[in-house]
This record gives structure tokens, C-alpha cells and sequence, in this order.
């Protein structure tokens, strides 16, 4: 996880250095030949342009691994017995060089007109975060006010792990075990449209 974070923040100020650096010169070039000759005035206004153009791909480039580069998958929802809390197992995947970044988060269930205020208030309080294959974390409500969370225990990002042990009223037990790689892991759900924007992790 630190390797990757080192090599993608420095990717990005590469390309930042290369998406800036041109336009500064194209500015400078423009401004100090105003008072030139015709010619020289010219050749400097359309070494500017050749410039900013070139700065824009690394900019569009930034755009993609900054921005674009995430997607966010939204597991179905666990309920409490009474319905009125949902947690549900998320997932950021940033592409093949990434790891997993997987997370619980907890939220109430609103009734009628205020559960359609979910997509406008977000996921919810992270109490669980983890670098594995979300696919293998399970979630039990034991109680209405006691979930528990099992998830394997050879994750390859130790520093990643947190488990928040109370939400509210609700405590939170997580559980490691020894998964079984042996059986078939569930398809992943449906890719969330909206892309997620993460800066240097």
C-alpha cells in the first residue's frame, strides 16, 4: 500500500510539473515579445499556443488518474432484525496497480420520504475498514444493536485495518478467520456511474 501511494503521488506531480511548466512559459514568452517586432512577436505567440496545447494532455491525464481512474461498489444492504440500522460493505477499486479498499459503514434506515435521502446524505460512518477482497467479508446482526463482522485474516495491508468497537448504541464486533480459497467468490456488485474522486489517498 505505501509503494503504491509512493509511486502514484509521484506520477502525479510528474505529470503536474509537465502540465504547468509549459504554460508558464507560454505566458512568459507572450508577455516579453509585445513590444517585438512583427516576426518575432509571431513566432513567439505561436510557440505559446504549440505550448498550452501540449500542456493539456498531461492535465487530461491528471484528470484520469485523479479522478476518473476510482470506482465505488456498493454491496446490498444488511438490515437489523427491527429495520431501522443497514450496514453494508463497500468497496474503491482504483485500477490494477491498487489494492483492495474495503469498508463497512452504518447507517439508520430512514421510513417512507426519508429513505430516499440516502443517495444525498452517503454512505453512512465508516466503522470498518480493510485492505481484502470485499467479497469475503460477512456481516451478522446478532442483535439489533450488535453487528458483527468477520473478515479474513491474511490481509496484506495490516495498516489499513481499523475497527470502530461502538457506532451509537450499536456495538460492533469484528472477527477474523481463514478464508477458503478453494470455493467460488460472488460476482462483485454493479459499478457505481458516479466516479469517486480520491487525491493522494
Amino acid at each position: 500500500m505505501l509503494i503504491a501511494w509512493v509511486v502514484f503521488s509521484a506520477v502525479m506531480l510528474i505529470l503536474l510539473l509537465f502540465a504547468v511548466l509549459p504554460t508558464v512559459i507560454a505566458v512568459g514568452l507572450w508577455r516579453m515579445t509585445q513590444n517585438s517586432r512583427t516576426i518575432l512577436k509571431t513566432s513567439a505567440r505561436i510557440t505559446s499556443v504549440v505550448l498550452v496545447c501540449g500542456s493539456a494532455l498531461p492535465i487530461f491525464v491528471l484528470f484520469l488518474f485523479s479522478r476518473a481512474m476510482c470506482a465505488s461498489y456498493d454491496f446490498p444492504p444488511v438490515s437489523s432484525a427491527d429495520g431501522h440500522l443497514i450496514a453494508q460493505v463497500n468497496e474503491v477499486d482504483c485500477g490494477a496497480i491498487d489494492s483492495f479498499h474495503s469498508s463497512v459503514q452504518l447507517r439508520r434506515q430512514g421510513p417512507g420520504v426519508l429513505s430516499l435521502l440516502k443517495p444525498l446524505l452517503g454512505h453512512g460512518t465508516t466503522v470498518f475498514t480493510v485492505g481484502h477482497d470485499p467479497r469475503l467479508l460477512q456481516l451478522e446482526w446478532q442483535r439489533d444493536d450488535r453487528l458483527v463482522i468477520r473478515y479474513p485474516n491474511d490481509s496484506e495491508y495490516p495498516g489499513e485495518f481499523r475497527c470502530q468497537s461502538r457506532w451509537n448504541e450499536v456495538q460492533v464486533e469484528c472477527i477474523p478467520y481463514a478464508p477458503d480459497y478453494n470455493q467460488p467468490l460472488a460476482k462483485m456488485p454493479p459499478v457505481k456511474k458516479v466516479p469517486v474522486r480520491r487525491w493522494f489517498w
